[in-house]
């Protein structure tokens, strides 16, 4: 964040927004900025050189930069002796009162620390802020870069990349100026595809308080602001910022508070992730919270589950911590979403906790409105009940492993009423069918964009039409009358003979039980094997 007298605006009533800076057409003037700060040069001298560097349609920007790049500067002292120490022998000399005096001091102090005068004059206030020397520089993404390695790279073009990325500085400054913005706003609305968990637990650490409406945007704001707009937590919306910009998709509008020709003022900010200039911002990585299979998971039981259910659900997407449910004016946040298709369910899991935490979690379960079915995973050693849920019937209770079997009950009825839905849809349209050509049933229902469209066409084809279905697909009576009679035309009655009538219609040996036939293995030489009806 930057300090409210960098941030450059621009007002449109109702909107206002800050002057964001196009990352690649400021990339020379921000490479100008970090050049100057090279190893070994005094803070003066840095901020001398940087404010060389401002004119007048650029100075905020200027200094913008350099902020973000002294916070990442470690200055550092440099002498041998603590000035401090030196100073006190100085004073200690007594009084003077012309130049050589003073000359004749600092030759006398230099020889009992066995330093040379121009020595003691260069340390004698080495301690002090300006004079402190950049002793190495931290890159934009938290890492220790001394400065006097990082000209490693060469670029294509000839440019030496140096560690701490022009582009990447343009991109961090326009994201201080959107949060420097947010310190005057009385009240923050966002939504967002990901990051549940840190955003609102980031929310609870600020102190704020949210509310969440039916289209699950969420709306911030403070407890003083219960009774009146304050600015109050304006700050705390600007720390809240990055957080929400980790997720793929995010936007956030802000009621901000604005002085026009001396009056107070309240103007909409409105800012997304498809901003109007490409890599405005920079990329904002989810903070890992633990190692491995940690980071994703509360406890052994989830990270258990989840390696089993994996690998018994085919088709279905499982995601962790999915989205957000709405809970009366809170959210609740699944564990688990299933999805294929149109049809999802959650599972949440609830472990055992502190008797708070339970008593929220109860309370927001009782609460949650959500159009999709939400399967609850109690632990035993809770000693609770169906009751204690709202007397759901979507409750299982687990020892120690969650079961499989009722997720996978639960998928099943899924599946099956997606089947019934297809269904209902090939009942009211129809299915138009070949009388001549062995046509695969998956590309008879392919464009209707069906969820199990191809169970659901099996059923509805031996339903209503007469042919056969064999692994996939569909034989008219036709061309299954045509196939017997070439079998039964055959001189031999050899297995190896039949598969080559099939063959040339596309269709495996399995057709052959639905037209009647059986196979019969005499040993278990393939090439011994006879059909029979």
């Amino acid at each position: 964040m930057l300090t409210k007298d960098l941030l450059e605006v621009t007002k449109r009533k109702p909107n206002i927004k800050p002057k964001f800076r196009e990352p690649e057409e400021y990339r020379g003037l921000a490479k100008e900025v970090v050049d100057r700060y090279e190893v070994g040069k005094k803070k003066k001298e840095i901020e001398k050189d940087v404010s060389k560097l401002e004119s007048h349609g650029t100075f905020k920007l200027v200094r913008g930069l350099s902020k973000l790049l002294e916070r990442r500067a470690e200055f550092e002292m440099d002498s041998p002796v603590k000035p401090k120490k030196l100073r006190e022998s100085v004073y200690r000399e007594g009084y003077v009162t012309d130049e050589e005096e003073r000359k004749e001091v600092i030759k006398s102090v230099a020889e009992s620390y066995g330093l040379s005068v121009d020595e003691v004059e260069k340390y004698l206030w080495a301690d002090r802020e300006e004079e402190m020397v950049l002793q190495s520089m931290s890159n934009l993404v938290g890492e220790g870069v001394e400065k006097e390695k990082e000209k490693e790279k060469e670029k294509e073009e000839g440019e030496i990349e140096i560690g701490i990325d022009p582009v990447r500085l343009i991109r961090e400054y326009n994201l201080s100026l959107a949060q420097t913005l947010l310190f005057d706003a009385v009240e923050l609305e966002f939504s967002v595809s990901e990051n549940f968990q840190q955003i609102f637990r980031m929310i609870k650490y600020l102190g704020l308080i949210y509310d969440v409406d039916e289209d699950l945007k969420v709306n911030v704001t403070g407890p003083a602001s219960l009774f009146k707009k304050t600015r109050k937590y304006g700050t705390s919306f600007a720390k809240l910022l990055p957080h929400i910009m980790k997720a793929e998709e995010w936007e956030i509008e802000a009621q901000v508070e604005t002085e026009v020709s001396g009056e107070k003022r309240i103007y909409k900010f409105k800012l997304n992730s498809d901003s109007e200039i490409e890599g405005l911002f920079p990329e904002l990585e989810m903070r890992k919270e633990g190692r491995g299979d940690e980071e994703k998971y509360h406890s052994e039981v989830e990270r258990d589950f989840s390696s089993q259910i994996s690998s018994n659900t085919e088709g279905w997407m499982i995601e962790r911590e999915p989205t957000i449910l709405r809970a009366g004016n809170r959210v609740m946040i699944p564990d688990f979403s299933f999805r294929k298709g149109k049809k999802e369910f959650y599972l949440e899991v609830v472990g055992f906790w502190t008797p708070e935490y339970l008593r929220e979690k109860m309370d927001k379960i009782r609460e949650v409105e959500s159009e999709k079915p939400l399967l609850l995973a109690v632990d035993e050693e809770l000693k609770c009940t169906k009751e204690d849920f709202g007397g759901s019937d979507k409750v299982i209770f687990y020892d120690k492993k969650i079961p499989l079997k009722p997720v996978l009950k639960e998928l099943q009825a899924l599946e099956e009423e997606m089947v019934e839905e297809a269904l209902e849809v090939l009942e009211d349209e129809g299915l138009e069918l070949p009388k001549d050509d062995v046509a695969e049933i998956s590309e008879l229902v392919d464009e209707k964009d069906l969820a199990r469209g191809e169970e659901a066409a099996e059923r509805y084809i031996k339903e209503n039409f007469e042919g056969l279905i064999s692994n996939g697909k569909y034989v008219p009576p036709r061309i299954a009358d045509n196939i017997k009679e070439e079998i039964e035309g055959l001189e031999s009655d050899k297995l190896s003979a039949v598969n080559e009538v099939l063959e040339r219609y596309g269709l495996a040996q399995n057709v052959l039980s639905e037209l009647g036939y059986e196979v019969r293995y005499v040993s278990l030489d393939q090439s011994e094997a006879r059909i029979e009806k």
